[in-house]
């Protein structure tokens, strides 16, 4: 996977990264408005939804400092 970031180009790491930011933005929204729609809290759902999105987000990051880096 980092050899596919590294030939990736400046314009193609941008796009990403904001790609994945959203991606991360959504899939907190759905684990914490879906534990809220619910009667009950769905605890691993809402574990599982947290450490995706925060994984997406520390993605986008280290993308988003190879940018800066350039």
């Amino acid at each position: 996977m980092y050899n596919t970031l590294t030939n990736m180009t400046k314009k193609q790491r941008e796009s990403t990264a904001k790609y994945l930011y959203d991606i991360s933005k959504g899939i907190a929204l759905l684990a914490i408005i879906g534990n809220l729609l619910k009667d009950k809290w769905d605890i691993p759902t809402l574990i599982f939804g947290s450490l995706a999105a925060l994984f997406t987000f520390i993605v986008a990051f280290i993308l988003e400092g190879s940018i800066n880096h350039e």
